[in-house]
């Protein structure tokens, strides 16, 4: 799901629908907004936009050829901003300014922002990109914004970040270990004269479990599948998963199959 973004000018501001779900304005420069500009929103999420790097205020900055924010200040606005307890976003071009922004962030080691880019030959906003300005509709603009927006919108549990792929793939690695610990768990054992594992004699118990198995492994895979959403609280997902990790239920399926399919691939012993 997403939202629509109406952002202008002040000159603008009074042809903003007023129901609109989301507006952005100005907090500083020639163009920002007056109390009365944002007192026409009382229902919107108002997202505060500074053109100066040195403003520290507002949720985004506008970093774009004309104003004083460029590639490299960008990153001293996002630090600043962040020490003030912000989650901020850099707005800019998709094709002018933002491959030069996203390489000063990694030049200089420091975690990218969120992005808002401006891209008016589509609809679909780019990887890498948190929302996408895609109309200028005259006494306003257009853009598509997430149903959350990090920074903007009331924090969810607190800790609510953009998931990258690096972020899905270290998720992924530590469930993996946990299933090669079980793996090791079920095989070791019978060959080094300890007997059956405590994770082997579990699985003697299966044949009246497939219920629960079944219900508590469509949990699970409800909890993985929130990884493609793009917005996630971290913290919840890997409780979740823990959990998940350490039910009996979840362990004697997963070792099962873990036990056949290592009997299929070798021979018997």
């Amino acid at each position: 799901m997403t939202r629509t973004l109406y952002d202008g000018i002040a000159a603008d501001a009074v042809h903003i629908p007023t129901d609109a779900q989301m507006v952005a304005g100005y907090v500083d420069g020639l163009y920002a907004w007056s109390a009365a500009d944002w007192a026409r929103f009382p229902n919107s999420v108002k997202v505060r936009i500074a053109v100066f790097s040195t403003t520290n205020d507002g949720h985004v900055l506008d970093c774009e050829p004309g104003n004083q924010g460029n590639p490299a200040q960008a990153v001293d606005w996002v630090l600043m901003r962040r020490a003030a307890g912000a989650d901020p976003t850099v707005y800019c071009g998709r094709n002018t300014w933002w491959p030069t922004i996203r390489a000063d962030f990694q030049a200089r080691g420091v975690p990218e922002p969120h992005y808002w880019v401006a891209d008016y030959s589509t609809m679909t906003v780019p990887s890498g990109a948190l929302a996408l300005q895609y109309e200028d509709a005259g006494p306003y603009d257009l853009s598509i914004a997430p149903d959350y927006w990090p920074g903007v919108d009331p924090s969810q549990g607190g800790n609510s970040v953009i998931l990258g792929q690096d972020d899905i793939a270290a998720v992924a690695g530590a469930v993996k270990d946990q299933v090669t610990n079980i793996q090791r768990g079920v095989v070791a054992s019978p060959h080094t004269g300890g007997g059956t594992s405590t994770v082997g004699s579990e699985i003697l118990a299966l044949p009246t479990r497939f219920d629960a198995l079944t219900a508590t492994l469509a949990a699970l895979t409800a909890k993985v599948d929130a990884l493609s959403a793009p917005v996630v609280d971290p913290a919840a997902l890997a409780a979740d998963v823990k959990t998940a990790l350490q039910d009996p239920d979840v362990l004697r399926a997963l070792a099962h199959a873990l036990a056949v399919e290592l009997h299929n691939d070798t021979p018997a012993v």
